[in-house]
């Protein structure tokens, strides 16, 4: 894989870690009265199965490239099943089962982009959503050009709170990521997340989250910079112990050879029924 897609790949980390343990919207359920402070988990029952559509849309604001449209934009289905739940450590196999991604226009080094589908991840996290670990990884293309391992165990950025909370209570977490771009290129981000806990609704736990970033990237010689903001939302279902469904929003003020320019990334997911 060239460069392009590597700079691409790590610019959208954020948004594709969180994709790979997120789902979509549940019907509706009637509030339920929160009778106190509640311990926010993930236990989902072993040999739970969830299909998850995931959908990426980048734009940009360029001067010396007028827009016509979504600059990128990407698509997966995934399909996730839990394995185990042990001593507070879920482990569970993931499934790539198609991904689409289409560019506006040909950009040097962008040309190319793996197909991920059929590659299958194996990984172990707390009842909190902390990664642990990586366990196994099968079917990747062999020209990836990036680590699967590294995208997870570097930007696992999503963390439910430690100790208890109740409606309007808030958390924060700081997660820099450093990748390798290649033999010779890197890109590192600081995040610094604010977690709210915003409703209760039923089993449905809605948190909201927000934060600056700060962002450089060294590929081939070449040196990009950015700072900006990432908004949220993130339902998770306590009951069933796991993530319901999110919408993020990422916007970036770029500086790349003198020249200045804005980009915005947005991402939604859900949960496709069963079959």
């Amino acid at each position: 894989m060239k460069s392009g897609w590597r700079g691409v790949a790590a610019a959208t980390t954020l948004s594709l870690a969180t994709a790979l343990a997120s789902c979509g919207p549940p019907p509706a359920m009637p509030p339920v009265p929160l009778r106190g402070p509640l311990r926010l988990r993930l236990v989902p029952p072993e040999g739970q199965v969830s299909r998850y559509a995931y959908s990426m849309e980048t734009n940009m604001e360029n001067p010396m490239m007028p827009s016509t449209g979504p600059l990128m934009t990407m698509r997966f289905h995934q399909t996730q099943t839990v394995l185990s739940v042990e001593h507070e450590v879920i482990r569970s196999r993931g499934t790539i089962d198609s991904t689409a991604t289409t560019m506006a226009m040909a950009m040097p080094g962008m040309d190319i982009f793996p197909d991920f589908s059929g590659s299958v991840f194996t990984t172990e996290m707390d009842t909190r959503g902390r990664l642990l670990g990586v366990v196994d990884t099968e079917g990747l293309p062999v020209d990836a050009g990036v680590s699967l391992e590294s995208m997870f165990e570097e930007s696992n950025y999503f963390v439910l709170p430690e100790e208890e909370v109740s409606p309007g209570d808030s958390w924060t977490l700081d997660a820099p990521m450093s990748l390798p771009m290649g033999p010779d290129g890197t890109v590192s981000m600081d995040v610094e997340l604010t977690y709210s806990f915003v409703s209760l609704e039923g089993s449905l736990a809605t948190l909201s989250f927000e934060g600056p970033i700060d962002m450089s990237l060294d590929v081939g010689g070449m040196g990009m910079s950015g700072s900006g903001t990432v908004t949220g939302t993130t339902v998770v279902d306590l009951a069933e112990g796991r993530y319901q469904s999110q919408t993020s929003r990422m916007n970036l003020d770029m500086s790349v050879a003198g020249m200045s320019m804005k980009t915005s990334s947005t991402t939604t997911l859900e949960l496709l029924p069963d079959r």
